[in-house]
C-alpha cells in the first residue's frame, strides 16, 4: 500500500499539513470541513459580509482561515486571490471550485447577460482560477476539485445555460487532467439537487403554486427522495482532495442519489 495512503488512513485529519482555496466559500461547510481536517484555508466569494462572519467564526473555533474577496469571473480578482495564496503559503495543495449559480428558463427567453453570467461564474470561472493557481500547485502532487452538477452530464427543460456551463465543466476537468496529470489530479463533482439557497431561491422566484411543487420534484427525483445534504458533497471533495485519492483524476462523479443512473 501506499505510504501515503497508509498514513492518511492512519489519522482523522486528512489534509493535515495542506493549503486550500475554495471558491464559493460563503455556505461555510466546504471551509469548516476542509479547516478540520487539518487544511489552512482560503475562501473566496463575492458575499463579503457572511465570507467575514465565516472568517470570525471559524478564527474563533481555533481554526486557521481567512476569507478574501473575489469575483471569480474577474481576471484581476482572481490573479489577486494567486498572489494573496502565494504570500499566505507559498504554494497550493487543493484547489476546491465550488462557486455556481443558477438559471431556470427557456432557452428562446433567455437574455445574452443571463447567458454571460452563467457561463462567467460556473466555467470562466472554474477557468480563470486554474489558471492563475495551477503555478503554485506545480510539484506538490496537489488535487483539483471542480463542483459541476448532474445537469452537466444529462438535459433538463429550461436549464439550457445551466446544463452548458456544467456540461463545459466536466470537459474541462477531463482536459485539464489529462494536462496537469501526472502531477496534479483534476476531478469533478456532479451532485443532484443540494438542500442550499441555490434551488430554494430559485423556486422561491416561481409562483406560490408552482416553488414548492418544483421542490417536491426535486426529492423525488433522488432515489433516497429527499434534497442532498451540502456536508455529503463535502465529503466526496474530502476524499478526492486528500491523499486517498491519489489514484484518482479525470473522474466526473454523481453524488446524486441516482439521479443520473436513469
Amino acid at each position: 500500500m501506499d505510504q501515503r495512503i497508509r498514513e492518511a488512513r492512519m489519522t482523522a485529519r486528512r489534509l493535515e499539513g495542506k493549503t486550500a482555496v475554495i471558491t464559493g466559500a460563503s455556505g461555510g461547510v466546504a471551509c469548516r470541513t476542509f479547516c478540520e481536517e487539518g487544511a489552512a484555508v482560503i475562501g473566496a466569494d463575492v458575499a463579503e459580509e457572511n465570507g467575514r462572519l465565516l472568517e470570525d467564526e471559524l478564527r474563533g473555533d481555533g481554526l486557521d482561515f481567512e476569507f478574501q474577496r473575489c469575483d471569480v469571473t474577474s481576471s484581476a480578482e482572481v490573479g489577486a486571490l494567486a498572489q494573496r495564496t502565494r504570500e499566505r503559503f507559498g504554494g497550493l495543495d487543493v484547489l476546491y471550485n465550488n462557486a455556481g449559480v443558477i438559471l431556470g428558463k427557456p432557452l428562446c427567453e433567455t437574455t445574452d447577460e443571463e447567458w454571460d453570467r452563467v457561463l462567467g461564474v460556473n466555467l470562466r470561472g472554474a477557468f480563470l482560477t486554474m489558471r492563475e493557481l495551477v503555478p503554485l500547485m506545480r510539484g506538490r502532487r496537489a488535487s483539483i476539485v471542480n463542483v459541476a452538477s448532474g445537469l452537466g452530464l444529462v438535459g433538463a427543460e429550461q436549464m439550457s445555460a445551466y446544463c452548458a456551463s456544467k456540461g463545459g465543466l466536466v470537459l474541462l476537468t477531463k482536459a485539464a487532467a489529462l494536462e496537469l496529470g501526472p502531477e496534479i489530479r483534476v476531478n469533478v463533482l456532479c451532485p443532484g439537487v443540494i438542500d442550499t439557497a441555490m434551488p430554494r431561491g430559485l423556486a422561491g422566484s416561481l409562483p406560490p403554486e408552482v416553488g414548492p411543487a418544483l421542490l417536491r420534484s426535486f426529492e423525488e427525483s433522488h432515489v433516497v427522495k429527499r434534497l442532498g445534504r451540502p456536508e455529503e458533497v463535502v465529503a466526496v471533495a474530502l476524499f478526492l482532495a486528500s491523499d486517498e485519492a491519489s489514484f484518482v483524476t479525470g473522474a466526473a462523479i454523481p453524488v446524486d442519489s441516482g439521479i443520473t443512473a436513469r
